[in-house]
């Protein structure tokens, strides 16, 4: 299976990514026979900082924002993509739900233009 293609600007660092391009197939049990592309941890970009003209991952402690993107619940049928933005103390500042891959995709994208021009709210 292929990754999804994501555009993502300069800036950010991609920590794991396991977002495929991919349907998920239920069984008879409310789960997901190809499961292994629908749990809690497909993809998590960090916001990086340009200190002294190099691009730095803020450690932890200091500010940090973090995209984070996984299925819940974790190869349920039942389940959905929930992509969170979370400050360091993963209290989450934004959320988007969706069964919808292409959907998602559209809003990380959207989000992380915004948080790159410094317009995410």
């Amino acid at each position: 299976m292929e990754l999804i293609e994501l555009r993502i600007p300069a800036g950010f660092a991609i920590c794991y990514n396991k977002f495929h391009d991919v349907e998920p197939e239920p069984d008879e049990n409310g789960y997901i026979k190809n499961w292994h592309y629908f749990t809690e941890d497909l993809l998590q970009i960090n916001k990086m900082e340009l200190v002294q003209g190099e691009w730095i991952v803020p450690k932890r402690g200091q500010e940090r924002l973090i995209i984070d993107l996984g299925w819940s619940p974790d190869s349920r049928a039942d389940g959905e993509y929930l992509l969170v933005v979370v400050n360091d103390n993963w209290d989450t500042m934004k959320e988007k739900r969706s069964k919808n891959r292409f959907e998602i995709k559209e809003t990380l994208e959207n989000w992380l233009e915004l948080i790159l021009t410094k317009q995410f709210k």
